[in-house]
């Protein structure tokens, strides 16, 4: 849940702003004038986005190459894996 404030307003209740994002995983947007200028979230939430990009930004190279295999035809099908893995075993 977001909850959007004036940044005069989390000037005042900084404290319990900080207990609150911390306890209840959320984030707080801090405005100036009407519009959002900071978010305040919880360092576990901020580690979490950093490693989603992190992620993300690594993959994508890999991503695009699988899909360019599956439109060229070049994939096996769950069935196709299962029965591989039949024959393999009986070995």
């Amino acid at each position: 849940m977001t909850q959007v404030i004036p940044v005069t307003e989390a000037r005042k209740d900084l404290l319990k702003l900080v207990d609150m994002i911390d306890e209840e995983y959320t984030r707080v947007d801090l405005t100036k004038n009407g519009r959002v200028k900071a978010t305040l979230v919880s360092p576990d939430y901020l580690d979490l986005l950093e490693e989603t990009i992190y992620t993300l930004e690594h993959s994508t190279a890999d991503i695009k190459e699988a899909e360019a295999e599956i439109a060229r035809g070049e994939y096996v099908t769950l069935e196709e894996f299962k029965e591989k893995l039949k024959k393999r075993n009986v070995r």
